[in-house]
């Protein structure tokens, strides 16, 4: 029997890019000027060299299906996400997009719990085999949510990005969820 694979929920926010010096609105002036692939500083700095490390490493153990759950895709097209992904040495998140590859949009200011809440509604069969990877200030709503599935949910300190508790969390997270499909 084939083992199922995960879900993992993804913002960028916080989890892989700490804003500094570079963030998504950067980004995206990049694309649209037509420099994103030529500026080295750029792709370089955009997301944490750590934070990046760890994913690919939970990427290496788990092969997890990624959501986008980051409030990029209200600035860029999947097309552009996975440019910025391919550029900055995430490809494995890029070619790894479940065919539903983000959250369904809602309100703009929603809670992040809903948006990721509503894709499971969507997609019954991840029902119990699914992570989420968000931070502090954007991973609204969660609060609400069950102590079981708060359990699988790893919420990345403002400014700090995966750090190695988050990691570790997000690594027990999985093997539960894994376990559980053996």
């Amino acid at each position: 029997m084939k083992q199922k694979r995960p879900v993992l929920f993804l913002d960028f926010d916080d989890v892989i890019c700490l804003n500094a010096p570079y963030g998504g609105y950067d980004a995206k002036l990049a694309l649209k000027e037509g420099y994103f692939r030529s500026s080295l500083e750029l792709i370089d700095k955009l997301f944490d060299s750590q934070a990046k490390k760890r994913l690919e490493l939970i990427n290496e153990r788990f092969k997890p299906f990624y959501v986008l759950s980051t409030s990029w895709w209200w600035l860029c097209e999947q097309a552009e996400l996975v440019e910025i992904l391919e550029c900055c040495g995430l490809q494995f998140v890029s070619e790894n997009l479940h065919p539903t590859w983000a959250t369904p949009k809602q309100e703009r200011r929603g809670l992040r719990a809903a948006e990721v809440r509503s894709w499971l509604n969507l997609n019954p069969e991840f029902s119990d085999l699914w992570v989420v990877l968000d931070d502090k200030l954007s991973g609204s709503g969660f609060h609400l949510w069950s102590r079981k599935d708060l359990s699988y949910v790893v919420l990345c300190q403002e400014y700090a990005g995966l750090r190695e508790p988050e990691f570790m969390m997000l690594q027990a997270a999985l093997e539960r969820r894994m376990n559980r499909h053996i």
